[in-house]
Order: structure tokens, then C-alpha cells, then sequence
């Protein structure tokens, strides 16, 4: 517990990366609250002040008076950590105190709601933390196994077209066209890819020639099949990879880009068409099995499954611990060959590390594909399933037709939501919902607490399909007004007990509002207690 001696010895100290001076007279956005909190954790934990300026003068502050017990629960809904707040009645004012621990090993601390994403102390200043901090955390969790050393595997033993590929695409991502005559040895070293001299098993699977990975890592292969329909047993098609990725990842591509089927639509007087199989998002299925498999499973290999439905990779090796597939856009990465997965940033074969899964489902998404899933990941295996067929057109259209008429853009979480409720209807809670209803793109369905939101009447009459909306809107108030009039003159009197069967939908506090309505309209009264009473219309 905070004593006001406690506050001035603090004031003493240096605002730094783990300390933090903010006055937040009467009010703290909550946006900003889980930046900081975050922020704090992941350079390694602190406290955070309110009601104090940054010249450490005590202004004293008003947020969370009489609330205070609730924001621990709060930012844990942010952050999914625990911190310690109090408050200090200092003689110069009240000050509000986070005690924010350090993020837990390995895993960086993501902020929702804020600015950022997974945010760092930069001076004074938050940012977006950067790649080096990033690598640092997660380099923190158990040794990697692709930095493990190869024994008896030399330079010579290099696929000297995959080398010249790794140099080059180093060069572009850096720029620094130097590279592309750099010693190989030197651009080992820079890549990280040796150990005190030594090769490390990411080179054999990125760059070794293919007798060498056959004969130390033979399970280090890519096995491509398609089938016309995807429930027949044999295969129509099946090509296989055992050789540096670095000379293979285009033919992988191409080979699957072969059998690709087009969808076309209209768009006003231009004539689209979506790819069966996204270049991007397979390219990062791919990436990511090859940078996530189990390489200690001997004997199994990486699968790619395709059909005019779907795409699917499968790898040897579950999700590693923490991940799971309800979490994985939300969950801090977690690599289980480190080396494999940098080697790829570092070339630009990926645009940042543990940011696939959100370049695949954002694809989906905006192409009308629905969601991917991971039905057949079990403890042993992960399997991405990436739908193929275009679910529905007119929602792509819908959104760019907002997307152009009111000059926006829509972030990967805003695309995740919209699609989340065009395939379950209705949802309870949306963490966008101001954004939406301005621009009209969803409607609530009740009020009071049982509130919950559909896309809205605009959606449904793009797609042309007035009935489903109003299946799902339910019927308006007025409607529902009416039927309870209708039923108590019929009956004569009801009770509330009554309505409930009549509208299952809706809480009892939906249905009381209904009823007072129409009290004060003077069209029913209420007869008796309120438990055991009755209503009955004013003639």
C-alpha cells in the first residue's frame, strides 16, 4: 500500500521506461490506458502515475473516484494481465497509482483498444514495438531448434542457387545491392544462420542441396496433392519437394497456381474476378508450416491439400503451448523454429513475423470466402483449412461501396468483425460498434442490457434480400406493441408470464419497457402487485 512519503520518494526518480508521469485531470481514455499498461509490461514492468505532470508536479486527478476497485478488471479485459491500482490522498492532490508487472516470458504484452498494437517505451513517447525488441522477447522462451548445429555440414554442402536467391532477395529487402556479392560465409553470419562458425539446421532446410537433406533430414519435405472433388480418396495430381526452400517456394506456387480457378463478378461496368487460391495467403500457409513444423517428427512430412473448394496445409507438430485455434489472431507469436521464421523477414518472403494468420484471414474475408478454420489440428498436427469458393460476392461489394462513398478504410480487427457477424447473424458484443452504426453498416436489435447487433436493413437490400433481414431484425416494437394489445383484449387481462412465451427473444426488461409504453400512452393499465397483478386495456 501507497503512503504520500511513498509518492515523493518516487518523484525523486527519472521517467523512464518503466515509469511513467501522466496529469489526467478528469479523464484517462481507456484506449490510452492499455497503450501505456501494455507498453510498461513489455519493456519489462513499472508503474504508471495519474495526476501528476511531466515536470512532477502533483495536479491531482478525478478519474476512477468510487470505480477504482473496477479497473484492475478492466485492463485485464485489455491487456490479460493483472496490475495493481491505488489511490493516494497526497496533501497536494490524489494520485492514481498502476503497478504494472512484467510481461510473461517469451510472450509480448498486445494493448486493445489503444493505438497500438504491441506497444514500447520509445523516450518519453509510445510506438509500435520494433523488430529487434520484438526478437528479444520471444527469444526468451525455450532454445530453438532450428538454430541447433548440423554436424558434418559445411558451405560445400549449400545449394549454390538456393544461396544466390537467400543473397538476393537480402539485398532488396536491405536495399544494400552489395550483398549479392558478399561472401556467403559473411551472409551466414549476418542472417544468424551459423553458431560459432557452424551451420545450423536452418540452413539445411532453407539452403542445403537436396542429397544432403535427404540424407540428415529426409522428414524436411513438401508433399503438394490435388483432387477434383475434396472427399475423393486418391488424388488427381500429386507433386513433391524435397530440396532448399529457397530454391523450391516458387515452383510450390506455381504448381499451385496451375489448377487455380477463377470466379468472376460485375462491379458496375467492370468485370472482376476472384482467384480460387490467393497468391498471399497461400505463399503464408506455406511460409508458416515450414517455419512452425515439428522437424524432431521423423517420418511425416508437410501436406498441401487442394481442391476447387479449399486449400489446406497440414504440418507434423501442434500449435505450440498458448496457442490455440480461438486465440491465434489474438495470441502473442510463439515460434518453434525461430531461425526460419527471421530468415524469411529478413529476405521479405514474409512482411513482418507473426503477422500470417492476419494476412490469410483478411484475404478471405475481403475476397467473400468466409472465415479459414483448423478443424483436423490436434496435439500432433496443424491444419489450416482456407476456403476456396466465393460464399458471397455481395458482401465485398457492400463494403466497397462504404469503403467509396464515405472515404474510409476498414483495419483487419474492423474486416474480422463484419465478417464474424455476416455469418453469425447476430452478436452480442462488437468492439467497433460506434464506427458501425455512423456509418450505418450494423443496427442494434433491443436495448437496455440484452442489446445485441445484426447488419443492417442497407446490407440486406444491397444483397437483395429484405426477407432475411427481417427474420433476423425480428419484428420492430410497434409490431410487438400491437400483438400485446391484440392479446390482452382477447384475453381480457394478462400477465407478464404470458409475453414471455410470446416472445422468447426478449429479456423481461424489453418486454416491462413495452408494457410502461403503453401505460403512458393511457392503451393499458396495470391491476394489483407488481408480482401478482395484472394488465388489462383502458376502454
Amino acid at each position: 500500500m501507497y503512503l504520500p512519503e511513498d509518492i515523493d520518494d518516487i518523484l525523486q526518480s527519472t521517467e523512464d521506461v518503466a515509469l511513467e508521469f501522466k496529469e489526467a485531470r478528469d479523464n484517462f481514455n481507456d484506449g490510452e490506458r492499455s497503450d501505456y499498461c501494455a507498453a510498461i509490461a513489455n519493456m519489462g514492468g513499472g508503474r504508471l502515475l495519474l495526476g501528476i505532470s511531466n515536470s512532477k508536479d502533483i495536479v491531482g486527478t478525478n478519474v476512477y473516484r468510487g470505480t477504482i476497485n473496477k479497473i484492475p478488471q478492466e485492463v485485464y479485459q485489455q491487456i490479460g494481465m493483472t496490475v495493481v491500482v491505488e489511490e493516494v490522498q497526497h496533501p497536494k492532490g490524489r494520485v492514481v497509482i498502476f503497478d504494472i508487472p512484467p510481461h510473461s516470458v517469451g510472450q509480448r504484452v498486445r494493448s486493445n483498444g489503444g493505438k497500438y498494437t504491441y506497444p514500447m517505451r520509445r523516450g518519453e513517447s509510445l510506438g509500435e514495438m520494433d523488430d529487434a525488441t520484438t526478437r528479444k522477447i520471444l527469444n526468451e522462451i525455450q532454445p530453438d531448434f532450428s538454430a541447433g548445429i548440423v554436424e558434418h555440414l559445411n558451405i560445400d554442402d549449400l545449394d549454390d542457387r538456393a544461396v544466390s536467391d537467400f543473397k538476393k532477395r537480402m539485398a532488396e529487402k536491405t536495399g544494400n545491392h552489395a550483398l549479392n556479392n558478399s561472401p556467403t560465409e559473411q551472409i551466414l553470419q549476418d542472417a544468424e544462420l551459423t553458431r560459432g562458425g557452424k551451420l545450423t539446421l536452418a540452413c539445411l532446410v532453407l539452403l542445403g542441396k537436396k542429397e544432403k537433406i535427404g540424407e540428415l533430414l529426409p522428414q524436411a519435405e513438401i508433399i503438394y496433392e490435388w483432387r477434383s472433388t475434396p472427399e475423393q480418396i486418391h488424388h488427381d495430381f500429386r507433386a513433391s519437394w524435397r530440396a532448399p526452400y529457397f530454391l523450391v517456394y516458387d515452383e510450390i506456387w506455381q504448381t499451385i497456381h496451375a489448377r487455380n480457378l477463377r470466379t468472376p463478378y460485375q462491379e458496375g461496368f467492370i468485370q472482376q474476378e476472384v482467384l480460387a487460391f490467393d497468391e498471399k495467403s497461400c505463399r503464408e500457409a506455406v511460409n508458416n508450416a515450414i517455419a512452425h513444423r515439428d522437424y524432431s517428427i521423423s517420418g511425416r512430412s508437410v501436406f498441401i491439400y487442394a481442391s476447387p473448394e479449399s486449400f489446406a496445409v497440414v504440418s507434423p507438430g501442434g500449435f505450440p503451448e498458448h496457442i490455440t485455434p480461438e486465440n491465434i489472431l489474438k495470441a502473442a507469436p510463439h515460434w518453434r523454429n525461430r531461425l526460419i521464421a527471421e530468415a524469411f523477414e529478413r529476405t521479405k518472403l514474409v512482411e513482418k513475423s507473426g503477422q500470417g494468420m492476419d494476412v490469410i484471414f483478411d484475404a478471405t474475408i475481403r475476397h467473400g470466402k468466409g472465415l479459414p478454420d483448423f478443424k483436423g489440428t490436434d496435439a500432433h498436427t496443424v491444419r489450416i483449412n482456407i476456403p476456396a469458393k466465393v460464399k458471397d460476392a455481395e458482401f465485398v461489394r457492400f463494403l466497397e461501396k462504404i469503403i467509396n462513398e464515405k472515404q474510409i478504410s476498414f483495419s483487419f480487427d474492423e474486416i474480422y468483425e463484419l465478417e464474424l457477424l455476416r455469418e453469425q447473424k447476430v452478436v452480442a458484443r462488437t468492439q467497433h460498434k460506434e464506427k458501425f452504426l455512423k456509418l450505418g453498416i450494423v443496427e442494434k436489435i433491443g436495448k437496455t442490457s440484452g442489446t445485441k447487433y445484426m447488419l443492417s436493413h442497407g446490407y440486406y437490400s444491397y444483397e437483395k434480400k429484405p426477407g432475411v433481414y427481417t427474420r433476423i431484425k425480428g419484428l420492430d416494437r410497434a409490431s410487438r406493441k400491437q400483438l400485446i394489445l391484440q392479446h390482452i383484449e382477447r384475453q381480457q387481462k394478462a400477465k407478464v408470464e404470458e409475453f414471455r412465451d410470446a416472445f422468447p427473444d426478449m429479456k423481461d426488461a424489453d418486454i416491462s419497457n413495452l408494457l410502461w409504453e403503453l401505460k403512458s400512452d393511457n392503451k393499458i393499465r396495470h391491476i394489483g402487485s407488481k408480482k401478482t397483478g395484472h394488465w388489462e386495456t383502458i376502454k
